[in-house]
């Protein structure tokens, strides 16, 4: 199962892109990145917990949640998604922001991000695209812990859904 992901960074288009094939039908990928009861199992790096508190998948739809580690080492962090564009069972487009507890945007925290299931023979081809503002916040997003927590993702929802699936992707 354990799969390896790839990172590419596209400095002229400001972009971090994060890829992964996972052993799971595109159908099932999509329910998992699209229900609630779903992500909260695996959204976020391993060892942090994250809480769902709207999703409404749809074009002009919202998706408020939370991430935090675990150990308590470290702060709860708040963020709001905004569909823009939503094709099941292959794309995802989303604008996605961090905020405030209240959910008020923190300024200039934008990251356009595509998601895209595509099917391949070993199951669904899995790819993460976020647009930065600047090319600083692309090099920054190592450091903030973006490419560790995308990969960590990726493994928990493959695990997830096997696991969900009774092995049956």
């Amino acid at each position: 199962m354990s799969r390896k992901t790839t990172v590419h960074k596209n400095k002229e288009r400001r972009e971090l892109i994060i890829e992964r094939t996972v052993a799971i039908s595109p159908q099932l990928a999509w329910e998992g990145w699209t229900k609630p009861e779903h992500i909260s199992h695996w959204w976020g790096p391993k060892y942090w917990t994250s809480t769902i508190y709207e999703m409404d998948v749809r074009p002009g739809g919202i998706w408020c949640y939370s991430i935090k580690p675990n150990n308590g080492d470290g702060e709860e962090a708040y963020c709001k998604a905004i569909y823009q564009e939503v094709i099941e069972p292959m794309r995802i487009v989303y604008i996605d922001s961090f905020t405030d507890k209240n959910w008020s945007i923190v300024e200039n925290s934008e990251m356009y991000t595509i998601v895209t299931i595509d099917e391949v023979r070993e199951g669904s081809k899995l790819t993460i695209i976020t647009r930065f503002s600047n090319v600083e916040d692309l090099n920054n997003a190592e450091k903030m812990g973006m490419v560790k927590g995308f990969t960590d993702a990726f493994d928990r929802l493959e695990e997830y859904l096997i696991l969900k699936s009774g092995g049956k992707s």
